[in-house]
């Protein structure tokens, strides 16, 4: 239990290592591009993506879980895996050809048939990936999934920003996914000595636990990405734009800063011999999370304004209250991503989809009665409205399984809760003093602010409890302020 505890600690030292330097080449990159791309750019390659998701969804099976939670895979299996991967994306390459002429219809824009041929030759490319990285989370070795992830983002990031300066286009977006998946591919290979061959001998076996993982992923897409059609359809590729560009900063804390934990606490808890010890990391995490990636989101949402009129410019004054309103469900959204791990890991990979079923009855009814009312801002409100009713759904799920008590959650999660509630004010109460001000002078006064204040409530508040054990505390150790 230790052993695994500490690989897992280490492991996610190196997998947020690895997410922060790759968003942070991705921001700086979204914000180049955002200055010298218009709205329209984005939206139109979102409007492609967005189906190359929904083809996605046709074979995501998520066999490379399947690989990760089963502890006597054979070769047989990871040939299995490689081949049913090479000939799905054979069949999305093909799909997509066929498809961009009815898609260009359906969204009344034209340009769509090029993107879309160009984004085939993506998937053709990427189907032939070796299966055997899968072994670097299996075995928890991160160190090299951090080497492989830094390879492909760093190149990726030269070939789009060199490509937007001298053209001045969404082929600037296409060349530099392209060029990320075909460095993925060689990568793969130069990394892992594993040689996949074709094969299909673990079929049925691996069906047993993906088939789950088809409907999880599903679901996922729809939850995601379901909006993304409705918006491109009603507000056209200028409206998407500024839907995928809000959605992808104020979110950073659920898809950019959690990820890469929910990269090694499934096999972690997979490694796990007993309910009661994943119970005691997942808490450990919980805490972890509350503390330091909640102020994150709430943090974006406070200095939404300053931050859209410091960074992106004028031309994206539309995205300011949408940023705000989905980071705040962003920020609710981090602190549950470790349900799901442990659901998976415990064999119960239907508990997914049956929160996640839940979860778009409500979204997608109130996506049509917000965006009706506010126009794309609506998606905002309806992601946090579906967002807070999940809450519920997903810890009463995970609360039965692991049979712990709301007195142990509410524990854990109070005084960062009531942190980010004083920084918001205070926050509030600052920038409404600096309104005309230089918004850089706003973005960088804010964002101090609302740390000093957070930090010194939280930290407050766990001295008044007497310093119990938690998040604070591990914390504290890892900065030598407390002895080990």
């Amino acid at each position: 239990m230790t052993h695994i505890n500490e690989r897992m600690a280490t492991g996610i030292v190196w997998m947020i290592t690895a997410r922060l330097v790759d968003r942070g080449i991705g921001m700086v990159s979204t914000l180049l591009l955002a200055r010298l791309l218009a709205p329209d750019d984005f939206g139109l390659v979102a409007m492609a993506t967005a189906i190359g998701g929904l083809l996605d969804v046709l074979g995501a099976f998520s066999f490379d879980l399947a690989l990760i939670q089963k502890k006597n895979a054979e070769r047989r299996h990871y040939d299995t895996v490689w081949t049913l991967n090479v000939i799905f994306g054979l069949f999305c390459a093909a799909a997509l050809v066929a498809l961009a002429h009815p898609a260009a219809l359906f969204y009344d824009e034209p340009r769509l048939v090029g993107v879309m041929w160009v984004l085939s030759l993506m998937y053709l490319v990427n189907a032939f990936g070796n299966v055997g990285v899968v072994n670097f989370r299996k075995e928890l070795d991160f160190r090299q999934e951090f080497n492989f992830i830094m390879v492909r983002r760093v190149g990726t990031f030269v070939v789009t920003i060199g490509a937007a300066l001298i053209l001045h286009s969404y082929w600037a977006l296409l060349l530099g996914m392209c060029l990320g998946r075909a460095i993925t591919v060689a990568m793969s290979y130069a990394m892992n000595d594993y040689r996949p061959r074709f094969g299909l001998g673990a079929l049925r076996e691996l069906f047993h636990f993906s088939k789950w993982m088809l409907l999880n992923n599903a679901l996922g897409f729809l939850r995601h990405d379901g909006c993304t059609f409705i918006i491109g359809r009603y507000f056209g590729a200028a409206g998407l734009g500024v839907y995928t560009v809000s959605y992808e900063i104020s979110n950073l804390p659920s898809t950019e800063l959690v990820a890469p934990i929910n990269r090694v606490t499934f096999p972690g808890f997979s490694k796990m011999a007993d309910t009661a010890q994943i119970s005691a990391s997942y808490f450990r995490l919980l805490g972890m999370i509350t503390l330091l990636i909640l102020p994150v989101g709430i943090g974006i949402a406070c200095v939404a304004e300053p931050l859209v009129q410091a960074m992106l410019g004028d031309k994206w004054h539309q995205a300011v209250p949408l940023i705000a309103i989905l980071a705040i469900s962003g920020a609710i959204t981090a602190t549950q991503t470790n349900n799901a791990s442990v659901w998976l890991a415990l064999g119960r990979p239907h508990e997914v989809a049956i929160v996640q079923t839940c979860y778009l009855l409500i979204l997608f009814p109130a996506l049509f009665f917000f965006m009706r009312r506010y126009g794309i801002v609506g998606a905002g409100y309806a992601y946090l409205s579906a967002q807070l009713l999940d809450v519920v759904l997903e810890m009463s799920a995970t609360k039965r399984l692991l049979k712990f008590g709301w007195g142990e959650v509410l524990r854990t999660v109070w005084r960062p809760v009531i942190g980010v509630t004083v920084m918001a004010m205070a926050v509030a109460q600052l920038d409404a003093r600096l309104a005309g001000f230089n918004p850089w002078l706003r973005l960088l006064t804010d964002s101090a602010t609302g740390a000093l204040v957070y930090v010194s409530t939280v930290f407050a508040l766990w001295f008044v409890s007497a310093r119990p054990q938690g998040a604070e505390r591990f914390c504290l150790r890892r900065l030598k302020v407390l002895p080990a």
